[in-house]
């Protein structure tokens, strides 16, 4: 499998799942903080089992939206690579 060549990394709606991915990730933090203060005896075990399962769902749905909504690349010209070619000619 060869890696994919990218020249834009991210088109303007990754950009906008990144950002309401931050900002969820904000929002969640800043809840389960506010939670997990009502009981300070239980504050870190509580935080924990709020923010974890929030946190996996929210990264692997962004993660799933990034994908989906890549640009289709062009399909690639059987151009030779110049590593190859180098390799192939003997030269540096």
């Amino acid at each position: 499998m060869r890696p994919r060549r990218v020249k834009n990394r991210l088109n303007s709606r990754q950009r906008l799942v990144v950002v309401l991915m931050d900002i969820a990730l904000l929002t969640e933090l800043t809840v389960c903080m506010y939670r997990g203060a009502a009981d300070p005896e239980t504050m870190a075990a509580q935080f924990m089992r709020l923010y974890i399962p929030m946190l996996l769902v929210t990264v692997i749905g962004a993660r799933i939206l990034l994908r989906r909504l890549r640009t289709p690349e062009p399909p690639e010209a059987d151009v030779p690579d110049a590593a190859a070619t180098a390799a192939e000619t003997g030269g540096a």
